[in-house]
């Protein structure tokens, strides 16, 4: 019989975050759930592509988010690749 011990436990429930230009990604291990916290209000292509990957709105949290999962956690880092791919091609159209 194994038991987690208690720096395991408190590192389980603790957030880990990715920080990128504009924004951060949160896993919110206490709420279950991994968020998208923008430093500006997100365009409406971004807000598209996170409904795309069933990220929803919050108010409560003021985030994007969805159930933390290991999906979620594989379409998070998706949603960032598209997110930057946008970046990218509308600065270059600009």
């Amino acid at each position: 019989m194994t038991q987690n011990n208690p720096r395991q436990q408190q590192q389980q429930i603790e957030p880990s975050s990715i920080r990128v230009p504009g924004l951060v990604v949160r896993e919110q291990p206490r709420i279950n759930r991994i968020q998208f916290i923008f430093d500006e209000q997100p365009g409406e292509d971004i807000c598209r592509i996170l409904k795309n990957h069933a990220f929803r709105w919050s108010r409560h949290e003021d985030a994007w988010q969805r159930q933390l999962s290991v999906t979620s956690r594989k379409l998070a880092v998706k949603v960032l690749l598209e997110i930057q791919e946008l970046t990218k091609a509308k600065s270059g159209a600009g």
